[in-house]
């Protein structure tokens, strides 16, 4: 499965070019970044999809030396359980 990069977002699209996994995020102030919204298609539930979505933003974060606030409930989460993201959460 590819993960796209889109105008501050992530997705992915299916065999047909549907998107079908997104997370959105918006840029704020010089080094801060919020997590607005992820959404994955049924059709993907327990595949991990919304983790790796979560991975790619705090990834390019990372490199462009930003924190993150999770807004979203799911991406939230994401954060409240790994540890690896502590570093990265304003």
């Amino acid at each position: 499965m590819d993960i796209l990069e889109g105008h501050n977002k992530f997705y992915v699209n299916d065999a047909q070019g549907n998107q079908v996994a997104e997370i959105v995020y918006v840029p704020t102030g010089d080094n801060l970044s919020i997590i607005e919204h992820t959404d994955v298609d049924p059709s993907l539930k327990g595949q991990g999809v919304g983790k790796q979505l979560v991975a790619k933003v705090v990834e390019k974060m990372r490199g462009e030396n930003r924190k993150i606030i999770p807004l979203c409930p799911f991406a939230k989460h994401e954060f409240d359980t790994t540890r690896e993201y502590d570093d990265i959460r304003a």
